[in-house]
């Protein structure tokens, strides 16, 4: 008997496909960007300027009690914003006082607050940082005083741990334990 075994081809890998050349992609149309700015800053105008006759036909049908109410609405809303942004640069010299740290305690209300907005009412930051500037000049630097009596000026309490070395070193065990004690106790 012959051993006719056939053996199994394994079937062969299909081949990979060759790249194909990918298509160009299509030229992107160049945009002339000082074009469209112009076209829209056109468009704009033309949208200001037709805001601008509506508002003027508008004034013009109006009575003239419509009129009254309508300069009264503005004159308010006017008032209304200004007091606000007056308030609003109160907080914020307070605010860059307490960054600076100055203590506007007791000048606060010498300060003229609408002398930090601007031409259009707005907050002006830069008047508020050289006001808090020139008050940080001005202001008493806080420290030691001796007071109305002329006393000693008083020295900033030591840290536990230097209070607790100096017990120490002069033999006052008792001092020291309570001081250890009190060091526990505020851990």
């Amino acid at each position: 008997m012959s051993d006719n075994v056939t053996e199994n081809p394994t079937p062969a890998e299909p081949a990979a496909p060759e790249p194909q050349p990918e298509p160009e992609a299509p030229k992107a149309e160049e945009t002339d960007w000082k074009a469209m700015a112009r076209k829209w800053e056109k468009l704009a105008k033309e949208n200001s300027n037709a805001a601008k006759e509506r508002d003027e036909l508008r004034q013009k049908s109006m009575t003239e009690q419509e009129k009254a109410v309508a300069k009264a609405k503005a004159e308010g809303a006017s008032e209304a914003t200004k007091a606000a942004n007056a308030r609003l640069a109160a907080a914020e010299l307070k605010a860059e006082a307490a960054v600076k740290g100055v203590n506007l305690a007791e000048l606060g209300d010498l300060i003229d607050v609408s002398k930090l907005l601007d031409e259009n009412g707005d907050v002006d930051d830069k008047a508020v940082k050289a006001a808090v500037g020139k008050l940080a000049k001005l202001a008493p630097k806080p420290g030691p005083s001796g007071g109305d009596f002329g006393g000693a000026p008083q020295q900033q309490p030591a840290s536990l741990d230097a209070q607790i070395r100096a017990a120490e070193s002069k033999g006052d065990w008792d001092l020291a334990r309570q001081l250890k004690t009190q060091k526990m106790l505020n851990h």
